[in-house]
């Protein structure tokens, strides 16, 4: 009985040593996965603005080499100027004219029509000055699986025939995938599956991009629209 009690004991400071130890490592993790969620997103950051400052540095800084100035930056501060100036000067009809003809020119293009086309309507569905944007509502279905839902942005509606002559209506939804929301998926989800959201295009977008960190104060079914309607 006396050995026993003192194998009992010998034991028991290593099992508190043990879980001395476990715990102090899941400390480590947390406070590691702690640091990733703010390192992350930095570095995120810090990559995509670099890899946008490249390619507009790259528009006008060869024709500063050539005459001899190789000042860096200096292709992408004149390339935001130059943008800046199109955006304000787009506003009157010569320049409006102009690029009408370029664009007609693009679209007149085989090759070019479909990749400007689809290029034109995606900007144009995250432009801010677009009083009926791209994106029509903001929803839910179930994808990739049942009983797991995504948020997606309802772009259009169809008809699809079967072969026995019915028709079924089809929602367009484009599932954008983070941190590029120009990059995502189209699906073709019939439209009583659609959930429709009553919240903004804007509030869905900040939702997705934020990986579900922004958040609206609940999400609700629309009134305004009847799924399969």
């Amino acid at each position: 009985m006396f050995e026993r009690d003192k194998i009992i004991d010998a034991i028991r400071p290593s099992e508190e040593a043990e879980e001395k130890g476990s715990a102090f490592l899941k400390s480590l993790r947390q406070a590691f996965l702690r640091g990733l969620a703010i390192v992350i997103p930095v570095f995120v950051t810090i990559w995509l603005l670099w890899l946008i400052f490249q390619l507009i540095d790259g528009i006008a800084s060869p024709f500063y080499q050539y005459i001899g100035l190789n000042i860096p930056g200096l292709g992408f501060i004149t390339a935001v100027v130059l943008i800046l100036l199109l955006g304000v000067f787009s506003r009157y009809l010569v320049v409006k004219f102009f690029f009408r003809m370029i664009e007609r020119f693009f679209l007149n293009l085989p090759l070019a029509k479909s990749v400007y086309g689809g290029a034109r309507e995606l900007i144009n569905a995250f432009s801010p000055d677009k009083k009926s944007g791209t994106f029509q509502e903001v929803c839910m279905i179930e994808y990739p699986r049942k009983g797991v839902y995504t948020i997606g942005f309802i772009t259009n509606e169809l008809n699809y025939r079967e072969k026995d002559g019915e028709n079924r209506r089809l929602t367009n939804v484009y599932i954008p995938l983070p941190p590029n929301p120009t990059t995502g998926m189209l699906t073709l989800v019939p439209s009583e599956e659609v959930i429709p959201l009553s919240i903004s295009v804007e509030q869905g977008l900040k939702l997705v991009l934020s990986a579900g960190i922004v958040t609206p104060p609940e999400l609700s079914r629309s009134k305004d629209k009847v799924p399969g309607q």
